[in-house]
């Protein structure tokens, strides 16, 4: 089952306001920049409660910031709802693909459909990347597969989910627990495999006639009983004894052939009950494999799906590594600018350093200069004075 995240809250002002002006407000906030959300819903809730409209307000109040990944699908449903509809399109088409596979009745449209749902997907990625690229977000390996796996829970999930998705107001990504697509809730439709009839119950043997009894009278007037009766040499008697009492005739006894033809009868039928059963055995035992055949089918074609959204990720992930390294290339070569241009200001430094101490130096020397000139000159004065004292006036 896919995790589900809340849907937003949904209410009407306390004087009747429209629901679906209010649901078109909410996704306008849903729609802005990640750092403008909070600003947003807090003046839109400012302004319905201006309005009189508390329980809208109360409602929008409510609404929480999502998350990044959520925030990213969001702008999906709101930048490009065609490739939207042609994934959930994709993904309707997918689900039915997988009841007729499961039901045995075509397996090829499977993979075509599996197919064209990858193509949506993968396009859907594509603007993932263009997006974040645009907003200068890196597209970092953890938020593209819950993206990745957000799409495919909703598109493959319940109707809340789907709508969820196209409304673009997801608040946490969605996870699912199936593997590789949750199909789980799917129904089969279609004839199903016939099941082997129940084993008859086994026929009664049959009833052998009862085995004759003849009576016999040896001499002594004991009457015995069955074929085992032993023959009894009649002696000679001088006066013959009256004869026994007339019995009730006994049923003829069967043969031995009699016998053995009911026996090998019996035999036969119970061949022929086991030979039936054997054969419904084997109906059951191919009709099973053709269930573990089918299913073992189903099987490769969900691992290939697997194994296509992971060659997906993967190029996703090398495109996001390939992005890092130029990023990465680019930064070494403003580096390497940056301490070039360093290296010129620290020799320009220098250079300005030792102008410096040189014009320092020539200061110093002119003004050693004007200070002998100076001195040169007081010199000359006094010496023009005592000159000019010594001239007559």
């Amino acid at each position: 089952m896919a995790s589900h995240s809340k849907a937003p809250p949904r209410s009407g002002g306390k004087r009747g306001s429209n629901g679906a002006e209010l649901l078109a407000r909410q996704r306008e906030l849903y729609a802005l920049p990640l750092s403008d959300f909070t600003r947003a819903r807090d003046a839109l809730a400012k302004e319905l409660a201006s309005k009189g409209q508390s329980k809208d307000a109360q409602a929008i109040r409510k609404l929480k910031r999502p998350v990044v990944t959520a925030w990213v699908v969001n702008q999906l449903a709101h930048q490009h709802p065609d490739h939207i509809e042609e994934l959930l399109s994709a993904a309707r088409d997918l689900e039915k693909a997988q009841r007729r596979a499961m039901s045995g009745l075509a397996a090829e449209p499977l993979k075509e459909a599996n197919r064209a749902f990858q193509r949506a997907l993968d396009a859907l990625m594509k603007d993932v990347n263009d997006s974040l690229a645009a907003t200068g977000r890196p597209p970092s390996g953890e938020l593209i597969r819950q993206v990745d796996e957000t799409l495919r829970t909703a598109s493959l999930g319940s109707e809340e989910e789907r709508t969820m998705l196209t409304q673009g107001m997801l608040t946490r990504p969605l996870r699912s627990s199936g593997g590789f697509g949750d199909f789980s809730a799917l129904e089969l439709v279609g004839p199903l495999p016939e099941r082997a009839p129940r084993r008859p119950a086994k026929p009664p043997p049959s009833q052998r006639p009862a085995k004759s009894v003849e009576p016999s009278t040896p001499a002594g007037g004991k009457v015995l009983h069955g074929p085992w009766t032993p023959r009894v040499r009649e002696e000679k008697a001088p006066a013959r004894p009256p004869p026994p009492p007339k019995r009730p005739a006994s049923p003829p006894r069967p043969s031995k052939r009699q016998l053995r033809d009911e026996a090998r009868a019996e035999t036969r039928r119970e061949r022929e009950v086991e030979l039936r059963q054997l054969r419904r055995d084997a109906r059951q035992q191919a009709a099973e494999a053709q269930r573990a055949e089918r299913l073992s089918r189903q099987e490769v074609v969900r691992t290939k799906a697997v194994l296509r959204t992971a060659e997906a990720k993967s190029r996703y992930a090398r495109g996001a590594l390939e992005a890092a390294e130029a990023r990465a290339r680019r930064a070494r070569e403003a580096l390497e600018t940056a301490e070039e241009q360093a290296r010129q200001a620290r020799e320009t430094l220098a250079a300005a350093v030792e102008a410096e101490r040189a014009q320092a130096e020539e200061v110093s020397r002119v003004e050693q200069q004007a200070q002998a000139t100076e001195k040169a000159l007081t010199q000359a004065q006094r010496h023009l004075k005592q000159v000019e004292s010594r001239l007559p006036r």
